[in-house]
């Protein structure tokens, strides 16, 4: 099963635009009015200095998706729809009013509204209209929708593999060191949208099975539209599991984000190794991988093939300082 937020307030293109005076209609409306976006919105806490409004997005994002349990009777029935789920930010930067404004049934009405609550502890920066703090109301739909069979369980189900991490900075064409304590990884990603995208990036996010922290990497720059863009990166030694592919559709009124579980296509089980479930690939320090095209264009059906000699093609006259004929081939699997 896969969980996407459709974040409807959130990602209000009008917000960015300045267009800001329409409140919403709370029955307090007279004592306090709230908006549904505003001049400046709402900031979700944990950010970096000079961070991206697409990196505090994300980080939103896996803090709702994280925690949401998968629910094993909605697949067995069969059921797939919406729960949807409001609440304000108020002037004072606190979350209040979470409630419920579309149901599925009641198994996935009472999850959506548990994980919701989490949110009654996070402290916003507020946003404000016209330099005032004021009271802002988001909406987000979560839509349970069911492919193919159940997946495997395996041990990135847990706690273990619900890590976020802000993308990776990417090996650039004019490094010239190879870093000793790391390894270098580059291949290519054709994408699932196109120019649905709205020049949004997107990203594969791993887990190194050897010290359990996540990984993010930018498979798909921002402003590029075409379908199969090469990635470079340093990582960390150690075990990779490719774990989940994020994505955004562009929307007139902003965007709608999905995260997809990259898994193989088995039959299900109670739990199985994940040689079985993820696809994997190896790191080691002072090694350069060529980790094959990751063709995620078809949903939770994603393949890697080997397409070096293409690829190393295309990227020797860029990048002048890499050895690309002594790449190990590691294409996950």
């Amino acid at each position: 099963m896969r969980l996407s937020l459709f974040l409807t307030s959130l990602f209000l293109l009008l917000a960015h635009l300045g267009h800001g005076q329409t409140p919403a209609a709370p029955a307090d409306t007279a004592r306090r009015p709230q908006y549904t976006y505003v001049e400046k919105m709402p900031v979700f806490p944990g950010g970096r200095p000079g961070e991206t409004s697409a990196e505090a997005r994300g980080r939103f994002i896996r803090f709702v998706q994280d925690s949401l349990r998968p629910l094993p009777a909605l697949v067995r029935d069969g059921v797939t729809g919406r729960v949807s789920f409001a609440f304000t930010v108020n002037a004072q930067g606190r979350t209040e009013n979470i409630r419920l404004v579309e149901t599925l049934r009641a198994d996935a009405d009472a999850e959506v509204l548990r994980n919701a609550h989490r949110l009654d502890n996070i402290q916003w920066q507020p946003g404000t209209q016209n330099g005032r703090p004021v009271s802002v109301v988001f909406t987000l739909p979560i839509n349970f929708n069911r492919h193919l069979q159940p997946a495997l369980a395996d041990s990135l189900d847990g706690p273990a593999g619900r890590k976020g991490a802000l993308p990776l900075q990417t090996w650039g064409t004019d490094h010239r060191i190879f870093p000793p304590d790391r390894g270098v990884v580059y291949g290519s990603c054709i994408q699932r949208l196109g120019f649905e995208s709205g020049g949004l990036s997107q990203y594969v996010r791993l887990v190194n099975l050897s010290t359990g922290k996540a990984v993010t990497l930018e498979v798909k720059p921002p402003m590029r539209s075409r379908r199969q863009n090469a990635f470079c990166y340093a990582l960390s030694p150690g075990r990779y599991a490719l774990y989940h592919y994020q994505y955004s559709i562009s929307k007139w009124y902003g965007a709608e984000m999905h995260e997809e579980n990259l898994r193989k296509a088995r039959p299900a089980a109670a739990t199985a190794p994940l040689r079985e479930t993820r696809y994997l690939f190896t790191v080691v320090p002072g090694q350069l991988y060529y980790v094959g095209t990751w063709d995620l264009k078809s949903e939770n059906a994603p393949a890697f093939r080997n397409e070096k000699a293409v690829l190393d093609a295309q990227l020797v006259p860029l990048f002048k300082y890499l050895d690309f004929s002594k790449a190990v081939v590691a294409v996950p699997q």
